[in-house]
């Protein structure tokens, strides 16, 4: 057993490699290898000295009391049986954290992991330009020229997301960089970016990419540079307001559909002002333990009854917050609050290269978890789980690592 268990772990470590690789591309092959790197980390044993190298994570019982609360309101939920076991299967990733955190202890393998991350983002991106002048077959969109939504892989909602945080990483590779390479990163931001004003539908995207950024560059930098860079980024948003029809055209139209909200139209963003109003609504009579975990269907249909509403907003309310408050109670809403902050406060641990990114992505959470739900999502709570297990894995076994070399003279 003692031979099996070393190559048992090397098994997991690359699967969660393959993990980082494709899930960005590729739904189903994702799901494989993250269970895949789940099941090899159970078998691998050990636990005792896994668990030691992690439960002084706050991460990790963030996480692992989120999903308690969620067991918990499967005991009172009204729900179907099918809807409770959907919804325990979903925020079952959450148990991913204390598994697959161990794994990723070396710095060799978060460097691997982030490298197939940021090279399926690489293919996403060259994939985009790509298609604005070629029908790629595998392309979710299959319209060219330049303008139009290029969404290449599930949906532009996630692709943006992640092409986002894909942008402020290449920024954080630049400023690591020296010479021809951290123009070269830079440059792979700026054509991220571009990607998402100027060649998506998502206004989702548009304002992700204002608050990771604007948030890195006033991390990232000090004095009279940080104010500099900011102005310019402010005149950069100007620009592509004053150029792109496509951006101005959407951000009309939602500001339209949120004014008329009250007609009860189907809109995208009519309709979560709608979800977010009928949901506050039964958070009212339930605030404290909520109506049950995957309750949020069957009494979002029996209360909202106008025609197609049943359909269209019976899933999940496009807020995460009001999803867990209505479904869960106060205390998910609140263990929610600090995971989805746990990278910025992990960031105290960080090396100091590292803080800027920490509390870009928990920036990037937080926003998304007002208009979305990505922990609910399937595409995006792939992405929001993994990068989580990422950067607090980052944060404190990276800032170990660090610690001596900044404490040597």
């Amino acid at each position: 057993m003692k031979r099996i268990q070393p190559r048992l772990l090397l098994a997991a470590q690359w699967s969660l490699v393959a993990a980082f690789l494709l899930f960005p591309v590729a739904f189903a092959p994702g799901n494989v290898a993250i269970a895949l790197a789940f099941l090899l980390s159970l078998a691998a044993g050990d636990y005792r000295a896994r668990w030691q190298a992690v439960r002084g994570m706050p991460v990790v019982w963030w996480a692992l009391g989120l999903y308690a609360v969620v067991l918990v309101g499967a005991l009172y939920s009204p729900a179907p049986g099918a809807d409770i076991g959907m919804h325990l299967s979903k925020y079952a990733k959450l148990l991913l954290l204390p598994a697959l955190l161990p794994l990723l202890a070396q710095t060799v393998w978060r460097t691997r992991c982030l490298n197939a991350f940021m090279a399926a983002m690489g293919f996403i991106l060259a994939s985009v330009y790509a298609n604005v002048f070629w029908q790629l077959p595998w392309s979710v969109t299959q319209n060219q020229g330049w303008g139009g939504d290029h969404t290449v892989v599930g949906d532009y909602i996630t692709q943006n997301i992640m092409m986002v945080f894909f942008a402020t990483a290449a920024l954080a590779r630049g400023q690591a960089a020296r010479g021809g390479y951290r123009w070269a990163w830079w440059l792979v931001a700026a054509l991220a970016a571009v990607a998402v004003t100027q060649l998506s539908q998502g206004r989702t995207g548009y304002l992700l990419l204002c608050v990771a950024v604007a948030g890195y560059v006033f991390l990232a930098l000090r004095g009279l540079s940080r104010w500099v860079v900011l102005g310019s980024l402010a005149l950069a948003i100007g620009g592509v307001l004053a150029t792109s029809q496509t951006v101005r055209d959407r951000i009309a139209l939602g500001l339209a559909e949120a004014a008329q909200s009250s007609s009860m139209e189907i809109t995208s963003i009519g309709g979560r002002v709608n979800f977010w109003k009928h949901t506050a609504l039964l958070i009212q009579e339930k605030p404290l333990q909520g109506w049950g975990t995957g309750s949020y269907h069957s009494v979002w249909c029996q209360r909202v009854t106008q025609e197609g509403w049943c359909w269209f907003g019976g899933w999940h309310p496009h807020n995460q917050y009001l999803f867990f408050w209505m479904e869960n109670g106060v205390l998910a809403v609140l263990l929610f609050l600090l995971l989805v902050s746990a990278p910025a406060r992990a960031s105290a641990h960080a090396a100091a290269q590292d803080r800027p990114l920490l509390w870009a992505f928990s920036l990037i959470f937080a926003v998304d978890s007002l208009i979305n739900s990505p922990l609910f999502s399937g595409r995006e709570s792939h992405f929001f789980t993994m990068l989580l297990l990422w950067l607090c894995a980052q944060a404190y076994f990276g800032g170990r690592a660090a610690q001596p070399a900044a404490a040597a003279p």
